[in-house]
């Protein structure tokens, strides 16, 4: 096994550099060249990070696309590679990424490339490539730690185990600190119901406001198969909130269930069409036993059934309003695809189990206790519900270690304390009450700071910002010029946010440039600082590009 999956790796490895070396450059696209750095080419170049692909289309689109050679000239799926733009200048993106500064392989092919404005395009990448490496050391032992808590807590103080989880998730997002102390808070304060709650709305709002913020949080995506939103680790850990804050809430669980189905699901948040399908069957497992009826063969059936036409209803939405996933795309391709996806997946979760003595001990050792678990504990319907997403989530998923290895620490915490729903009182409800206006409050403080590299992009803002006066700008010491202003506009996306009959622009978040005519101070003040939805460009472009594109938005409007 081991040796098939070496012979593997190496025909990948082989077909993959014979693509970017002979194929590529006979379409005058990417080429290969020796070893180099992004500061070799970032005075004439947009410069990013490429991660390797296996789905190659069989020519590129792409136009002066330079790739660093590895040193071994091998390319590897868990590695990044400088490459370069020519002709352009700043970080190159994409949207199967959504991070600045990383693109892939099928990006080249597809000619999907775009460029982003940055001040220091070199120092942005290594910071990117710290944070990847970070969490890549640090993703392991943290999951591993969380089990031995969790199992830990359930054992000695078992009310405290799914609290603990929460503020885990709380912590996660600390990318985004004004955020994740506001969900910290509401995670110690509230009912465990409304705590749960919570915690999924934390993450809807991070991956709405910046999709960096779980995407390069520890227990975030490997930035190698999966780039942005929801990762077979945290959907793991976000089904017992999901499950539990749903059966806590009563009456009001069909929101929080709404809520899951969004920020798992939703295809500019989590984007995890799997995860639609393991909510989807422990959805209708809770239902059914919450309803009264007893966990036999025939209600499994049941519910099997019902959760495969729900799943597919979900998906067919998803896929309607542009979402796409690996489960989206076998369904698209009718039965016999489907049963090749996952075969497929079947296939790779064994390889996986098998490709180290640790991952087989996990796996093993974790479906030993689900099975005693299973079949010793107290049958309550929110523990029947959470087994029943970790079946599904095996069949659809391919990370067995990850879904198993947590999964178990979870099922063994939800057995020795598992939640009853209990009346909401007037004091509880007076602090949810709280607490929403801070999580508000935190998000509006959330959409003006951050880091630099992390400012929200165009089609994850919603919302207007109103003009402002002029009389707090002060008067800017560099002049303008409107024709290099021009493009600084273009590259910076700036048409997506405003509208501007000049620049073809007809965007709604910002105000309208026409209609506000904002003087050449006002606007060199929005674009250094930003305001309300508008980042601050400030340590992104120079003062001279800032300089450019206030002269440009000036003369166009009059």
């Amino acid at each position: 096994m081991i040796l098939a999956d070496g012979r593997i790796a190496a025909m990948r490895t082989v077909l993959l550099s014979a693509f970017l070396l002979a194929a590529a450059p006979a379409q005058a696209g990417t080429t290969v060249v020796p070893s180099f750095e992004p500061a070799d080419y970032s005075d004439r170049a947009a410069v990013g990070l490429l991660v390797v692909s296996d789905k190659l289309a069989p020519r590129s689109q792409g136009a002066g696309i330079r790739v660093s050679r590895p040193a071994g000239g091998r390319f590897e799926g868990d590695k990044r590679y400088p490459v370069a733009l020519l002709g352009r200048r700043g970080l190159l993106t994409s949207d199967s990424t959504r991070l600045d500064g990383l693109v892939t392989a099928t990006d080249l092919v597809d000619g999907s490339l775009r460029v982003v404005p940055s001040h220091d395009p070199v120092a942005a990448l290594e910071r990117l490539d710290d944070r990847i490496e970070r969490n890549d050391r640090w993703r392991l032992p943290l999951t591993i730690a969380l089990a031995t808590l969790l199992i830990g807590l359930a054992v000695f103080r078992p009310r405290l185990a799914l609290r603990a989880l929460l503020a885990a998730l709380a912590a996660n997002l600390w990318l985004e600190p004004v955020l994740a102390v506001a969900a910290g808070v509401a995670v110690l304060a509230l009912p465990l119901g409304l705590a749960c709650a919570a915690i999924l709305a934390a993450y809807l709002l991070s991956m709405g406001l910046d999709a960096q913020t779980v995407a390069l949080s520890p227990l975030g995506p490997s930035q190698s198969g999966r780039f942005y939103g929801i990762n077979n680790l945290l959907e793991t850990l976000l089904l017992a909130p999901s499950l539990a804050g749903a059966m806590l809430l009563s009456r009001w669980g069909i929101g929080v269930a709404a809520l899951a189905l969004l920020t798992i699901g939703g295809n500019r948040f989590g984007a995890d069409g799997g995860g639609l399908v393991v909510l989807a069957a422990a959805y209708l497992v809770l239902l059914l036993r919450l309803r009264g009826q007893r966990p036999t063969l025939r209600l499994a059936g049941t519910a099997a059934a019902a959760a495969a036409v729900l799943a597919l209803l979900l998906l067919g939405l998803d896929a309607a309003t542009g979402g796409s996933s690996h489960v989206t795309d076998a369904v698209g391709e009718g039965p016999l695809a489907l049963a090749g996806d996952f075969a497929d997946r079947l296939e790779r979760s064994v390889r996986r189990t098998a490709a180290s003595v640790g991952a087989t001990a996990v796996v093993l050792g974790s479906l030993a206790i689900l099975a005693a678990v299973a079949l010793r504990a107290r049958r309550e319907p929110l523990l029947d519900a959470f087994l029943a997403g970790l079946a599904v989530s095996l069949a659809v998923n391919d990370t067995p270690a990850d879904v198993l290895g947590i999964g178990a620490a979870i099922a063994i915490a939800l057995c020795r304390y598992p939640p009853r729903r209990v009346p909401l009182s007037f004091p509880s409800m007076r602090r949810a009450a709280t607490l929403a206006v801070l999580l508000a409050l935190s998000v509006g403080a959330a959409g003006c700071g951050g880091e630099e590299e992390a400012s929200p992009l165009p089609e994850t803002v919603e919302g207007t910002v109103a003009a402002a006066t002029t009389s707090e700008a002060p008067t800017p010491s560099v002049k303008g010029n409107a024709a290099a202003g021009e493009s600084v506009w273009a590259a910076g996306g700036c048409g997506g946010c405003h509208t501007l009959e000049a620049a073809g622009s007809s965007g709604s978040i910002g105000p309208n440039l026409d209609d506000s005519k904002p003087d050449f101070a006002l606007a060199v003040d929005r674009v250094t600082k930003g305001r309300g939805a508008m980042p601050a460009f400030d340590g992104q472009l120079s003062e001279q590009e800032i300089a450019d594109v206030a002269q440009y938005v000036v003369e166009s409007t009059g």
